[in-house]
C-alpha cells in the first residue's frame, strides 16, 4: 500500500515538473521528467504526446515518433497525437508510413489539412503540376467565399452575389469560366507565385445550391467544402486569360497581393467592387479593416484592368478616389444587383424559432448587420419617441449579427430593456425564415448612413412590402420611387414617416399596391448575364502596365501596421507590398514575416540596371528553435554563396547583415536562404519556419548615403515616433 502511494506521488510531481518544464521551455528538462513519470504510469497517453512535442523541440525526431506512436497505440482515435505522428513520419522521410497515418486521421474526420498531406504523399498530378489556361478563360477568385462558409452557417450579402453570378456562370455555355482558390485547408503547401487551386464546376454548384437551401448543417457543409477542396487541381492562369476577384480584393485569402505575379505574366485583372466605405467612411469601421482595405484599395488600382462596381453611387466614388490621388484611369462599369436572395426557387417561408414570440404579432423588421453605419440608434429613437407620444408602435425585430460600433445601441437597448420586450433579436435565419420575415411584416426600415448597394432595401421589394429607408449613397437605386425615404441624420423627419407608415392604413395600402404594380425585380438571371455581357466587353482592353519597384537606399519593410492609419495619398503611388515577390511568406506580425520552410527565396524588383553589383540589407529574425542553426544566403542570378552565419550569432547581434549580390535581367534581385542543422516551431503552431524576415533595401557599393540611410532605418528609431 505504502510503495503504491509512494509511487504515485512521484508519478504527479514528475508530472508537475515536466509541464513547468515544458511551460519554459526547457525541453531537455521536460523530456526527463516525462520520461521518469512514464517508468511509473506508462499509460498515461497525454504525457507520451507531450513526451514527443519535448523530443520535437529537441530534433530528436525518431525519438518523438516512438512517443506519437506510443500515444497512438494507446488511443488511436486521438486526431492530435496521429497528426504530431504524421507530420515527423513525414519529416523523417518516411512517406508511406505518414500517407497510412493522415489517411487515419481522414478517416476519423475529414481533415483539410491531412487531405493536403494525402494528395501530396500520393503523389496526386492534380497536387503536383499545375495545368495552364491561357486565352479565352476566365477565372473567378473565390477564396473568401469558401472560408466564409466554413465558418458561417448562412451566407450574407457578399457571399450571395458571388454565388448568384457563380451559378449563372457555370450555367452559360458561352463563357469558359473556372473557379479558383488561393489555398486549400490549412496553409501549409503553399502553391508557387501565380498558380492557385482550381475547383470542380459541378461540385461548387452542388455546394451552393446546399448553402441556399432551406436546411442547412453546417457540418455537412463543412465536409461539402473540404471535399470540394480535396478534388481540386492546380492552374496557372496565363496569358490572355481573364482573372476576376468576384469577392473580397482586401484580404480573407483573396488579396490583391496573390495575384501580382499573373499580372506581370500577361494575365487580365478585374474585380467586382462593392463599395469603399473603409476610406470615404473610416469612422464606421473596424481600425483593422480601415487599415487593410486602404492599402488594398491602392494596390487593386494600381493592378486592375478593368473594374465592376454594384451601384453607380460605388463607381462615382471610386472615380473620385482615383482622381483625388491622380491615378490613372481604369475601364468601368456599373452591374447592378438583384432585389432578392440567392434562390430563385425557394419561395418556403419557414417561421424562424428564436421569434416565436413576435409570431402573429404587428411587428416592422430590420434586416441587416448589427452595426454603428446601418444607424439601428435612429430607429430605436424614432420608436421611443413615437411611444413616449402614445402611439400603438408595431414591435420591432432587428435580423442581424452583431457588428461594429453599436456601444451606443446597446446601452439604450440595456436601459429600456429592449424598449420593454418590444424588440426582438434574431441572427443566422436560413432564406426560409428570412422569407417568413419579409412576408409577415408591416413593412421594413433600412436607415443606413451609407451603403454600397443596400440588398434590404430590394428584399423587401421583392416580398411586396414597403419600405422606409435612407435617401442616402446608392440605396434609391435599388428603391426608386416605391420607397420612403428618410434622412439619416434628421430624426424629426424620420419621425414623421414613421407615424405616418403605422397609423394610416390608407396610405400603407397604397404603398402595397404601388409594389405590386410597378415593382420589376431584377433577378440573378438578370445580374448574371449583364455581369457576364460587361466582363466580356471589358476583357477587350489592353492589359495595363504594372511596374512596382523598390528605390535604392529605400527600405522596405514588412511589418505589420497593426491598427496605424495609413497616408492613403503616399501609399497609393507607393505600394510596398507589392515590391516583393515570393510563396514563402506567413502572414505579417510585428517583427515582421517568417518565412516558410528551410530554404525560401525571395525576389525583389529594383530600380538598378540589370547586372548591376549591388550591396543588400537586411534585417532577420531568428525563430527561439533555430539558434543551434547555421544560415547562408545565395545569390540566385550568380548562382553563389554570399555568405553564411550561425544563426545565434545574427540574433545576438541584432539581426541586421549586408551582403553582395548581383541584379537579374529582369531588373530584380534574387536570393536564396538555406538553414541547415535541426530546428523546431514554436508550442500550438503548425507553421515550418527558422528565420524571417522584417525589412530588406539595396545601394551601390559606391553610394555611401544609401548605404547610410539603410542602415540607419534598420537600426535606429526615430524618437518622434516612438
Amino acid at each position: 500500500m505504502l510503495s503504491k502511494i509512494l509511487d504515485g506521488k512521484r508519478k504527479s510531481s514528475s508530472r508537475r515538473i515536466g509541464n513547468q518544464c515544458r511551460d519554459a521551455r526547457d525541453w531537455a528538462g521536460a523530456s526527463d521528467a516525462y520520461t521518469q513519470h512514464l517508468e511509473v504510469y506508462n499509460i498515461d497517453q497525454a504525457i507520451w504526446v507531450q513526451l514527443g512535442h519535448a523530443k520535437k523541440e529537441l530534433g530528436l525526431l525518431e525519438d518523438a515518433a516512438r512517443a506519437y506512436q506510443t500515444a497512438v497505440d494507446l488511443d488511436d482515435r486521438d486526431i492530435d497525437a496521429n497528426i504530431h505522428l504524421a507530420d515527423v513520419l513525414r519529416r523523417l522521410g518516411d512517406g508511406e508510413a505518414a500517407l497510412a497515418v493522415y489517411e487515419r486521421v481522414n478517416n476519423i474526420a475529414p481533415n483539410s489539412e491531412a487531405l493536403l498531406h494525402i494528395r501530396s504523399l500520393r503523389k496526386d498530378s492534380r497536387a503536383t503540376s499545375a495545368v495552364g489556361l491561357g486565352t479565352g478563360t476566365t477565372f473567378f477568385a473565390i477564396q473568401d467565399l469558401f472560408g466564409y462558409l466554413k465558418a458561417h452557417v448562412t451566407m450574407s450579402g457578399i457571399q450571395r452575389v458571388q454565388a448568384g453570378i457563380a451559378l449563372h456562370a457555370i450555367r452559360d455555355p458561352n463563357i469558359d469560366v473556372r473557379f479558383i482558390l488561393s489555398n486549400v485547408g490549412s496553409d501549409i503547401q503553399t502553391l508557387p507565385a501565380g498558380e492557385f487551386w482550381m475547383v470542380d464546376n459541378t461540385e461548387l454548384m452542388r455546394i451552393i445550391d446546399y448553402a441556399s437551401g432551406k436546411n442547412v448543417d453546417h457540418e455537412t457543409l463543412r465536409l461539402m467544402l473540404i471535399s470540394c477542396e480535396d478534388g481540386a487541381e492546380r492552374v496557372r492562369p496565363l496569358a490572355g486569360s481573364t482573372v476576376i476577384l468576384l469577392g473580397a480584393f482586401w484580404g480573407l485569402g483573396n488579396s490583391v497581393q496573390n495575384f501580382v505575379h499573373s499580372k506581370r505574366e500577361g494575365v487580365r485583372i478585374g474585380a467586382y467592387v462593392y463599395d469603399i466605405i473603409p476610406v470615404t467612411h473610416p469612422e464606421f469601421c473596424d481600425d483593422a479593416l480601415v487599415t487593410d482595405f486602404s492599402m488594398a484599395i491602392c494596390e487593386l488600382c494600381a493592378t486592375a484592368d478593368f473594374i465592376l462596381t454594384i451601384s453607380d453611387a460605388t463607381k462615382t466614388e471610386l472615380t473620385n478616389f482615383i482622381a483625388k490621388n491622380r491615378g490613372r484611369a481604369i475601364p468601368m462599369a456599373t452591374v447592378p444587383l438583384a432585389h432578392h436572395l440567392t434562390r430563385e426557387t425557394d419561395h418556403s417561408v419557414v417561421w424562424p424559432k428564436q421569434l416565436s414570440r413576435v409570431q402573429g404579432k404587428r411587428y416592422v423588421a430590420y434586416v441587416s448587420t448589427i452595426e454603428g453605419r446601418k444607424n439601428h440608434l435612429y430607429v430605436i429613437n424614432s420608436w421611443r419617441r413615437l411611444m413616449a407620444e402614445g402611439v400603438n408602435v408595431p414591435d420591432l425585430v432587428f435580423v442581424g449579427r452583431h457588428g461594429w460600433k453599436i456601444s451606443a445601441l446597446t446601452d439604450v437597448l440595456k436601459a429600456t430593456n429592449n424598449l420593454n420586450g418590444r424588440l426582438h433579436i434574431a441572427h443566422n435565419l436560413s432564406d426560409g425564415e428570412l422569407n417568413a420575415i419579409y412576408a409577415n411584416c408591416e413593412f421594413s426600415v433600412f436607415t443606413s448612413f451609407v451603403e454600397g448597394w443596400g440588398l434590404p432595401v430590394g428584399e423587401s421589394l421583392f416580398h411586396g412590402r414597403p419600405c422606409v429607408a435612407a435617401d442616402t449613397s446608392s440605396i434609391p437605386e435599388v428603391g426608386g420611387e416605391l420607397v420612403d425615404y428618410i434622412d439619416p441624420f434628421n430624426l424629426t423627419q424620420g419621425v414623421e414617416v414613421f407615424r405616418k407608415m403605422i397609423t394610416d392604413r390608407a396610405y400603407l395600402r397604397s404603398r402595397v399596391e404601388a409594389i405590386r404594380d410597378h415593382f420589376t425585380p431584377r433577378t440573378w438571371t438578370d445580374v448574371g448575364a449583364d455581369f457576364l455581357e460587361k466582363t466580356k466587353s471589358l476583357q477587350d482592353v489592353n492589359v495595363s502596365s504594372f511596374s512596382m519597384k523598390l528605390k535604392e537606399g529605400e527600405a522596405y519593410t514588412l511589418k505589420a501596421h497593426g491598427n496605424e492609419r495609413v497616408n492613403v495619398k503616399t501609399y497609393f503611388h507607393k505600394l510596398s507590398r507589392l515590391m516583393i515577390d515570393s510563396e514563402f511568406f506567413y502572414h505579417k506580425e510585428d517583427h515582421g514575416v517568417w518565412m516558410r520552410g528551410a530554404n525560401p527565396s525571395i525576389s525583389i524588383a529594383t530600380e538598378a540596371a540589370p547586372e548591376t553589383s549591388v550591396l543588400v540589407y537586411m534585417r532577420l529574425s531568428i525563430a527561439p528553435g533555430a539558434l543551434e542553426c547555421r544560415l547562408t544566403i545565395l545569390d540566385q542570378m550568380t548562382d553563389t554563396e554570399t555568405g553564411s552565419i550561425r544563426c545565434k550569432d545574427l540574433s545576438q547581434e541584432g539581426g541586421t547583415i549586408r551582403l553582395p549580390a548581383k541584379v537579374g535581367k529582369d531588373g530584380a534581385i534574387h536570393l536564396r536562404f538555406d538553414v541547415t542543422g535541426p530546428y523546431s516551431g514554436m508550442p500550438g503552431d503548425k507553421r515550418d519556419f527558422a528565420v524571417g524576415l522584417s525589412s530588406i533595401g539595396y545601394a551601390q557599393p559606391q553610394n555611401i548615403t544609401a548605404r547610410q540611410e539603410l542602415l540607419e532605418v534598420m537600426n535606429l528609431r526615430d524618437l518622434a515616433a516612438c
